[in-house]
C-alpha cells in the first residue's frame, strides 16, 4: 500500500547494501523521510574498527582480537596501547605503564584536594568533577590534531580517574597519610594503585584480578555510554568533556550502574542470610527485575561472564577469602538456570553477575564498582573518540517525530 500511495520502490528510499549476513540501508538524502527508531535498536551511528560483538558465535573482539585471548595473555596496558593505535606492541605497553605511573602520582596530588566535596556525591560524579577539574593542568589543546598525543592524553585522562577512584576510596582518611604512602611508592602503575587504594601493599592475585577486570570490560561496541562519547566527540569537543559525558550515561543502573547494584544484592543476601530460592520466587512473583541476568544484545550467556565464571570455579583457591560471596552468585545463577521463566526470556548471567567478586578479590567494596569499570571502558571510549574525530563525519542530529 505504502509503495502504491507513492510510486516508489525501497530502492528509491535507500541505497541497499549485504554486509556478511545484515541487510545495511543507507537514507537518500533526496527525500524527505523520518526513520523511527526508538532506542536506536536497528540504527548505525557510524563506522567502526574498535569492537566487535559477536552474538551468534558468542564472541567479544577488540580490533580483531578475541577478548578471551587478551584477559589470559596480555595485560591491560597491552590493551590501551591496543584500542588506541590499533597495534599489539610490548615496547608500547612498556610505554603506556610508564606514561599511567608518572601522571598518576601528579593527579592524586591534584584530586586529593577534592575531599572536601565527597560526602555530598557518588563515586561517579567524583569521578566527572575529577576528570574535569584536572584538565586544568593539562593543555587540552593537544587532543585532537596531534595523533602523536594521544597516548598521552589517554593516560592522562586515564591516571586522573584513577587517581579519584583512589581518593574516593579513602575519604574519610588525612590526605597527609596519602601523600606519606605516594612518596614511598616504588612500584610499577596497578601496584602503585593498589597501595595506595588500600594502604599496604596487595598480593599477586589481586593484581592479576584486577587487570583482568580492566581487560575484559575496556569496550562493548557503540552501547549508550560510547554513542554519548561519539556525540559529544561530534560537537569538537574535548576527549575530557566526551569522557566525563560517558561516565554520566554509564552510571545508570540500566547500565554500567547495574554492577553496583548486583554487588549490593549480593551483600543484602550475605549479611542477612537470605534465602536465595525464596528471593528468586518473590521476584518472580512481584515481575521484579532480577540484577546480573540478561543483556541487550546477547540472548545466551555473554563471554565476558562465562570467562569470569570459569575463572572463579577454575581458580577457585584464589578466592577462598570471598568464598562465601562467590557461594551466593552461583547459587543465584543455579537457581536461575532451574526455571524456565528466564530462559525463555533469553536471561542468562551477564558480566555483572562476576565482575564485582574479581573486585572484591582485589579488596574493593561494591559501591566503588561501576567507578571502577569506568577506569576500564575509558579506553574504548577515547578509542571511539579518536575514530570520530578520523572520520570527519558530521555533528550527530538525531531527528525526532513531533506529535
Amino acid at each position: 500500500m505504502t509503495s502504491q500511495l507513492f510510486g516508489k520502490t525501497i530502492n528509491d528510499f535507500f541505497e541497499v547494501k549485504r554486509l556478511s549476513d545484515q541487510t545495511i540501508l543507507k537514507p537518500n538524502r533526496n527525500i524527505k523521510m523520518k526513520i523511527l527508531d526508538e532506542g536506536l535498536m536497528q540504527t548505525a551511528i557510524c563506522k567502526s574498527h574498535v569492537g566487535k560483538i559477536d552474538e551468534k558465535n558468542l564472541k567479544l573482539e577488540y580490533r580483531g582480537y578475541n577478548v578471551k585471548e587478551l584477559a589470559n595473555k596480555y595485560y591491560f596496558s597491552d590493551v590501551v596501547y591496543l584500542l588506541i593505535t590499533g597495534e599489539l606492541d610490548t615496547e608500547g605497553s612498556k610505554k603506556i605503564l610508564d606514561m599511567l605511573q608518572n601522571n598518576y602520582l601528579s593527579a592524586l596530588k591534584y584530586i586529593v584536594k577534592l575531599i572536601p566535596i565527597i560526602p555530598g556525591v557518588s563515586p561517579t560524579d567524583f569521578l566527572k568533577i575529577s576528570l574535569l577539574s584536572s584538565k586544568s593542568i593539562y593543555n587540552p589543546n593537544n587532543y585532537i590534531g596531534e595523533k602523536n598525543k594521544r597516548l598521552e592524553v589517554t593516560t592522562f585522562i586515564l591516571a586522573a580517574i584513577a587517581a579519584a577512584i583512589t581518593v574516593y576510596n579513602q575519604k574519610y582518611d588525612a590526605p597527609e597519610q596519602l601523600f606519606e604512602s605516594i612518596s614511598n611508592i616504588k612500584h610499577n602503575f596497578f601496584a602503585s594503585f593498589l597501595e595506595t587504594c588500600f594502604r599496604h601493599k596487595c598480593d599477586d592475585v589481586a593484581e592479576e584480578m584486577l587487570n583482568k577486570f580492566l581487560v575484559l570490560h575496556a569496550e562493548h561496541g557503540v552501547n549508550c555510554s560510547t554513542a554519548t562519547v561519539r556525540t559529544v566527540a561530534s560537537s569538537g569537543a574535548d576527549p575530557f568533556n566526551s569522557i566525563a559525558a560517558g561516565i554520566g550515561a554509564f552510571s545508570g543502573p540500566l547500565h554500567g550502574g547495574a554492577s553496583e547494584k548486583v554487588g549490593l544484592m549480593i551483600d543484602d543476601i550475605h549479611e542477612n542470610s537470605r534465602n536465595i530460592s525464596e528471593l528468586i520466587d518473590e521476584i518472580i512473583d512481584k515481575k521484579l527485575r532480577l540484577m546480573g541476568f540478561g543483556h541487550r544484545i546477547y540472548k545466551q550467556q555473554d563471554p565476558r561472564a562465562s570467562y569470569m565464571q570459569d575463572i572463579l570455579v577454575r581458580e577457585k583457591e584464589k578466592f577462598n577469602t570471598i568464598s562465601s560471596y562467590i557461594n551466593i552468585s552461583q547459587g543465584l545463577a543455579f537457581e536461575v538456570s532451574k526455571r524456565s521463566f528466564f530462559s525463555q526470556r533469553g536471561l542468562y548471567p551477564n558480566p555483572d553477575l562476576f565482575n564485582g567478586l574479581l573486585l572484591r578479590r582485589v579488596g574493593f567494596e561494591s559501591h566503588m564498582n561501576t567507578a571502577l569499570l569506568c577506569f576500564s571502558r575509558a579506553v574504548g571510549w577515547l578509542a571511539h573518540y579518536y575514530d570520530s574525530i578520523d572520520s570527519k563525519a558530521p555533528i550527530l542530529r538525531p531527528q525526532e517525530v513531533y506529535l
